[in-house]
């Protein structure tokens, strides 16, 4: 038999393609707002409490806790950290939003806390939001050191 719609075939493949790809990434972002966990950075009698997403690279940074960073200032909006080992970001979304988020920026292996300031970054991923201490972040002048463990 020959088929006499080949447009109408495609057409719709096409939708069902896109609407599978629609369900994906609602699933995508339903997972990634989910809370994993809380996490809290010590700095000397202060703390910054941050709520984690339920990420790949969430999980792999709770594998590491406790862990003791140095963090620096960097362009006066956030306080960066390097680990000790990159996360896999591979299947996440970039950050569409960056004030008071705890990200991880891909091409240099570091944390960055977003105490002030908006903006996106492709290669910037969001693994939590800074619950408390965005304050104590930003009249932090110097560097200083940190210790990142569980709430429990």
């Amino acid at each position: 038999m020959i088929n006499r719609h080949p447009l109408r075939q495609l057409n719709l493949f096409i939708t069902a393609f896109i609407t599978l790809l629609m369900s994906f990434s609602a699933f995508s972002q339903k997972t990634e707002s989910a809370t994993l966990a809380k996490i809290k950075l010590t700095i000397d009698d202060q703390q910054v409490i941050v709520n984690l997403l339920d990420t790949p690279a969430s999980h792999q940074l709770l594998a590491l806790l406790p862990l003791t960073l140095t963090f620096s200032d960097y362009v006066g909006a956030e306080k960066i950290a390097y680990l000790p080992q990159r996360l896999i970001t591979q299947g996440m979304a970039s950050a569409a939003h960056i004030s008071g988020d705890f990200t991880y920026y891909a091409p240099w292996g570091n944390l960055a806390l977003f105490y002030q300031g908006v903006g996106t970054n492709s290669q910037l991923y969001t693994l939590g939001h800074i619950e408390s201490g965005r304050t104590v972040l930003a009249n932090l002048k110097q560097d200083f050191v940190a210790t990142l463990s569980r709430v429990e």
